[in-house]
């Protein structure tokens, strides 16, 4: 499916990164352990130079760095917490003695511009209510188009070197049917096929026909499961007999599967939709100078 790119959130997480949360926004696979319980907004963490700084304060720093208002210390390891103060505290002092200067750049003010853009296009995107009308609806008009799996065969085969060899194996095979067959043909694959699949009984297992060579795909397609190949099949790797254990065609990706990247798209494209709409309201005349 096609994917909208809303431009990626600017942080400093770079500088002072938070175990589990490198790579991205929101939380990351290191980010285990039990909250520490009791936590209220107005629960006091620390205190610098008299300043208090409370839960409140920090759940605020760590979802504007990380873009992720559902963030919160109540619900993050108990842990990691001092850490969390710890580069809160940081980023704080430094602010107030060595960077808040920068903020009166043109610099600063551009680069604040786009962050408040940024923040705001994911606020907008998690806003937007996708229901399961909407999403299923979307499944089923889209279902060969994006949810269709690929067609699979499940076979066995015994490879050998000569035409005669595989007519005298299909021989022994004729007129078995079910389980009767699948028995025999495993044993005369682990004894005769020079394949490496042998010591499996020629199990193959499940494949995309258009894994395998043209002729050997032709014929385990016209095939039916349970039937064998009734004249050997031949390849540039020898003579074979082919058994068709089973066959998946036209099955779908099961919607509660695809649903959230259904729900993903469709809040992308109502967001596309949003910021056309914007930029439809404006006028803009280039004049940049031509070369």
């Amino acid at each position: 499916m096609k994917k909208i790119v809303l431009g990626s959130m600017v942080t400093v997480a770079a500088l002072f990164a938070f175990p589990g949360m490198q790579g991205g926004m929101g939380m990351g696979s290191g980010m285990i352990g039990k909250p520490l319980k009791g936590l209220k907004d107005n629960t006091v963490l620390a205190e610098v130079n008299g300043k208090k700084i409370t839960v409140k304060d920090l759940n605020y720093y760590l979802q504007g760095i990380t873009g992720d208002n559902r963030i919160k210390v109540q619900e993050l390891p108990a842990q990691h917490i001092k850490k969390f103060v710890s580069d809160y505290v940081q980023t704080l002092e430094l602010y107030n003695k060595k960077a808040k200067s920068i903020t009166k750049t043109p610099q600063y003010k551009a680069a604040a511009m786009k962050l408040a853009v940024n923040m705001w296009l994911k606020n907008e995107f998690n806003n937007i209510k996708i229901s399961d009308k909407e999403a299923k609806a979307f499944y089923e008009k889209n279902k060969d188009i994006y949810f269709r799996t690929t067609p699979k065969i499940k076979a066995r085969h015994i490879l050998v070197k000569s035409e005669k060899e595989a007519e005298k194996l299909i021989n022994e095979l004729k007129g078995l049917h079910g389980k009767a067959l699948e028995e025999k043909f495993a044993a005369l694959a682990k004894k005769y096929s020079i394949g490496p699949s042998k010591v499996n009984g020629g199990e193959l297992g499940w494949f995309n026909p258009k894994q395998m060579v043209p002729a050997f795909a032709k014929a385990a397609e016209e095939l039916k499961p349970g039937e064998i190949t009734l004249k050997p099949v031949h390849t540039r790797f020898g003579w074979h007999v082919i058994l068709v254990e089973g066959k998946k065609t036209n099955n779908y990706l099961p919607y509660e599967q695809v649903k959230p990247q259904i729900i993903a798209y469709l809040k992308q494209l109502k967001l596309k939709q949003e910021l056309q709409k914007i930029k439809n309201s404006y006028k803009i005349k280039y004049t940049i100078p031509k070369n």
